[in-house]
């Protein structure tokens, strides 16, 4: 994977398990912030994504742009197809 990824999630959300249970399963560690108690990453999201809805997935590529994908089954698939 050339792209680095940050999760914005926190734990109570069941949308949010369900991707960290792949990130598990696929053996995928990435680095995780939780909305709920990091109010820094809280407004990263909300500037950054447009939206304060998690489960979200920062795609930053090798040339420095930023994507952010919403929705845990959309985090899933295209996880599953990077790292094929």
């Amino acid at each position: 994977m050339n792209e680095q990824y940050v999760l914005y999630q926190y734990a109570a959300c069941p949308f949010c398990h369900r991707v960290r249970a792949f990130l598990d399963r696929a053996g995928i560690d990435m680095p995780m912030r939780d909305t709920m108690r990091d109010m820094a990453a809280y407004r990263e999201l909300l500037v950054g994504g447009g939206r304060a809805t998690v489960p979200c997935l920062k795609i930053t590529n090798a040339s420095g742009e930023t994507t952010w994908l919403y929705e845990s089954n959309d985090i899933i698939d295209y996880l599953s197809r990077v790292a094929a």
